[in-house]
């Protein structure tokens, strides 16, 4: 696992490239990488300076769902109120990112359309690949990721 300085700096890495997408709209809304509850005071004011730069908003999920001896948390990232809407309804439902991700595809998704029709579009994979979780190799201790479901 990194050193805290370098978690920092990856995690505030993807948050910008994140913040980016949410920005030009190529995203309703991201999560930054997880991490744990203790990271938050590092993360905090250069997490609000990338969304205020990006002109998006950070909305703080503290997973009070997951039990506190693995609890890992994660800003949102959103541009327009109704994605986060969207997200916190499917938390309202009992339902969270790390055990079922896929129901938050429609929020997560990448390939969004906003323009007339859009809500004739369906977003597919062309080819389904098995990937990694790079970022819960260097980030998480060993068995931190994925969150088991209590």
């Amino acid at each position: 696992m990194m050193n805290d300085a370098e978690r920092r700096a990856f995690i505030l890495g993807m948050m910008t490239a994140f913040a980016e997408c949410v920005t030009n709209e190529s995203k309703k809304l991201a999560l930054s990488p997880p991490f744990y509850p203790g990271d938050y005071a590092m993360l905090r004011e250069e997490a609000e300076t990338i969304a205020r730069e990006q002109a998006i908003h950070l909305w703080y999920e503290e997973n009070e769902d997951i039990p506190e001896a693995h609890r890992l948390n994660w800003f949102v990232l959103y541009k327009f109120p109704e994605a986060l809407t969207a997200y916190r309804a499917l938390r309202d439902r009992g339902l969270n990112p790390a055990y079922d991700f896929e129901a938050f595809f429609k929020v997560l998704s990448y390939g969004v359309a906003w323009q007339e029709a859009c809500r004739d579009m369906v977003p597919t994979f062309r080819e389904w690949r098995e990937t990694r979780c790079t970022f819960a190799r260097v980030l998480l201790k060993p068995g931190d990721w994925p969150v088991q479901k209590p």
